[in-house]
Parts: C-alpha cells; sequence; structure tokens
C-alpha cells in the first residue's frame, strides 16, 4: 500500500524521463537504422461493471462509471524488421468510479473514486503504409488501482490506498500520416489487472478508445 499523492508524481516523472530518453541524441542518430516515434493522447475508458468482491461476498448492484484520461508512448521499428515490428514503452491514467450496494448494509450505497495508472511494454506489428499506417500489437507491465475518497461501511477506509498489479493489454489502431514526421492516430485497446485492497478486490477489464498525434524521427 502506498499514498496517492505519490501516483501523480511518479506516473509523470515517468512520462517526462520516457520523453527525454527517448529525445536524447542517440535515440534520434537511431532514426538512421530505425523509425522511432513518440506520441501524445487522451482516451476514454469503458470498464466491465464485473470482477468486483467486497467484505466476503460479491455485492450487488456493481457500477464501474467510465472514465477519461491521457498517456505518452515511444516505439521503434527496426529497418532491419522492414518497420514492420517494433517495441515500446507506454504510461497512461485515468480515473473512475465504482459503486455498489454494501453487503453489510444491503440498503446502503457506497462508492469510491477509482485510479488506474500503467506502464507498459508493448510489442507491435504494423504495414507500413504511405498515408495510412494500421497496426496490432499486445504489451504488458506495471499497473496501480488507487482508491480515493472511499464510502464504504464496515471497511478500515482510508483516504488513499493502492494496490499494485501486472496487466496486460491488446491493441489495434491506425496512423494517418499528415507529413513524413507528423501523425495522428487512433486505437482500440482491452485492458485487463486484477487489485486487492482490503476487504475490497476487483477483476478489473476495461475497454479504451484512444486518440492523439504523434512524431517520427
Amino acid at each position: 500500500m502506498w499514498p496517492f499523492p505519490l501516483a501523480l508524481p511518479v506516473f509523470f516523472s515517468f512520462s517526462l524521463a520516457l520523453m527525454m530518453v527517448v529525445l536524447q541524441p542517440g535515440w534520434v542518430a537511431a532514426a538512421e537504422t530505425a523509425d522511432v516515434e513518440v506520441g501524445l493522447y487522451a482516451l476514454g475508458a469503458f470498464p466491465s461493471d464485473q470482477g468486483l468482491f467486497a467484505q466476503g461476498g460479491n455485492p450487488s448492484g456493481i457500477r464501474i462509471s467510465n472514465g477519461a484520461g491521457a498517456g505518452i508512448k515511444a516505439s521503434v521499428f527496426p529497418h532491419g524488421l522492414g518497420n514492420m515490428i517494433g517495441i515500446g514503452l507506454e504510461s497512461s491514467g485515468h480515473g473512475s468510479e465504482i459503486s455498489f450496494s454494501s453487503p453489510v448494509n444491503a440498503a446502503s450505497a457506497v462508492s469510491t473514486n477509482l485510479w488506474v495508472f500503467s506502464s507498459i511494454v508493448n510489442l507491435t506489428l504494423r504495414y507500413p503504409g504511405k498515408a495510412v499506417v494500421p497496426y496490432i500489437g499486445v504489451g504488458g507491465g506495471y499497473s496501480s488501482g488507487v482508491l480515493s475518497h472511499a464510502d464504504i461501511p464496515g471497511r478500515p477506509d482510508r483516504d488513499f490506498e493502492g494496490s499494485w498489479a501486472f496487466g496486460h493489454q491488446f491493441f489495434g489502431g491506425a496512423q494517418g500520416n499528415l507529413t513524413e514526421t507528423v501523425f495522428l492516430f487512433t486505437e482500440y485497446k482491452y485492458f485487463s489487472a486484477n487489485y486487492h485492497w482490503k476487504q475490497l478486490a476487483l477483476d478489473f477489464r476495461s475497454q479504451y478508445l484512444v486518440f492523439g498525434i504523434g512524431l517520427r524521427f
């Protein structure tokens, strides 16, 4: 467990470090032997309402709200592999809300904010077209689910409570090239991670829609 105030600094520090690594001279020089891409994006999250376990049972009236967030990613596509296979890093975060009927007091509706932060290593397969570049991929890495302002009777609630977990995703999308170096992209993701807090657990499953802009070096 760790306090939520650390989540945002850690998330954005990782994102800034990722950008600095990608833009350092060695990486820019690598553009002679590989496509190096960096992108920023906004996302919409559409979680499943299933998979919540609270205070010894499966509560009723579960609702996990849709949310919005943002992310950054960087990828390298070696020319030796035909610019078709790439590996990259991605960091993202978004907010949501969990609500359900308390197993302790059936007449009591309870809720808590949920913040999801993930740092993922991706493997991508793409078709390097001229105007449009379709791609698919898989990824896995660190994910954290953070509860804030929990209001759950019978549970030792804290202002902030975090859970670390392994997360993985499948995704597919397409880039639209505006110039040789600037592109727009959109993609669909399916993400999953299992979070465990005190007397509360969630098999988190979510679909994401992503829209962003990127640079190619």
